[in-house]
């Protein structure tokens, strides 16, 4: 028995869209083809970032969940800047380019504590409130990090002399 929607007078629920599923199937093709390259170059990006705002922010930047020995996934940073009023929306909501988020897709109905995660790894909890989820993709170049990283550094200066 088959539920849904009514089409073809109500004989059947639904139609598959075979275009977007062949185009799907041929997305995937594409993607196993150059994993490594899209690998390398978010490897190579999300390094670049990490490496800018350790410049930018010295010793207030915290890198949560980088530790020795660790696997990584490539395209992801979740760094906080260390200081009072630096909570990660605030910082998202003083900043003009950047779209990002303060916790994991399971936690972004939650801005008022920070994510049990990182909590539950050992990041204090003021470092953990001030936390921003970055995420580079295969087409983000070095040009859009130092970008973001000149709207992290605004939009903390913005926040510190409010």
């Amino acid at each position: 028995m088959f539920y849904g929607g009514g089409q073809e007078r109500n004989f059947r629920p639904g139609t598959e869209n075979t275009g977007m599923i062949a185009g799907l199937g041929k997305a995937a093709e594409l993607v196993v083809k150059n994993i490594d390259k899209y690998e390398k170059n978010m490897r190579e990006v999300r390094d670049y970032l990490e490496d800018r705002l350790t410049k930018e922010f010295e010793d207030r930047v915290h890198f949560n969940g980088r530790f020795e020995n660790s696997q990584r996934i490539p395209n992801t940073c979740n760094v906080s800047i260390r200081g009072e009023g630096l909570q990660g929306n605030k910082i998202l909501k003083c900043t003009k380019h950047i779209q990002a988020s303060v916790g994991a897709a399971c936690h972004s109905d939650v801005h008022s504590r920070p994510s049990h995660i990182l909590l539950a790894i050992g990041i204090p909890y003021n470092v953990a409130s001030n936390a921003l989820r970055l995420s580079v993709g295969r087409h983000t170049t070095k040009e859009d990090i130092d970008v973001v990283v000149e709207d992290i550094k605004q939009a903390v200066e913005h926040l510190q002399l409010s």
